[in-house]
């Protein structure tokens, strides 16, 4: 039985954020072992492949992590042949991500994969429904990181 009312508003928003956070654990975990790439790991491959080649500066900020955490994720990528560096064609002090061959075929994959999870769930959901929701954990984002 959902204890969603008994908790109200505020905690059960805040059970749903921890469920969603433990199914992407979970789910990224699983995809590692089937597929050898982690959730956020496959999350850079797959906005560079949408996006396009980037500075690890402007990958940081589309995915709301610490650059830090960027530049581990892309070393990682790159020692596995899945991403690779390019002197940036403006400013030879920068460079850009892009993808190797590798993380082509890794961006290509479509079932067992997070993003397949969340396409399911999405499927039936109003434009509109989908829009608020992710306004709303926007909002709830940006006040967490306001800290």
């Amino acid at each position: 039985m959902s204890r969603t009312r008994e908790l109200g508003p505020v905690l059960g928003f805040m059970q749903a954020l921890w469920a969603l956070e433990q199914g992407l654990n979970r789910r990224s975990k699983a995809m590692h072992r089937a597929h050898g790439i982690t959730g956020p790991q496959r999350l850079v491959v797959l906005v560079v492949a949408r996006l396009g080649p980037m500075a690890p500066g402007q990958l940081a900020r589309v995915l709301h992590l610490h650059p830090a955490s960027v530049t581990r994720l892309a070393r990682t990528l790159e020692r596995r042949g899945l991403l690779r560096r390019r002197p940036h064609p403006s400013d030879r002090r920068q460079v850009l991500l892009e993808l190797a061959p590798g993380g082509r075929r890794v961006a290509g994959r479509r079932s067992g994969t997070v993003e397949a999870a969340v396409r399911d769930a999405l499927v039936g959901a109003a434009g509109a429904d989908v829009a608020a929701a992710v306004r709303l954990v926007g909002r709830v984002a940006a006040r967490l990181g306001a800290g």
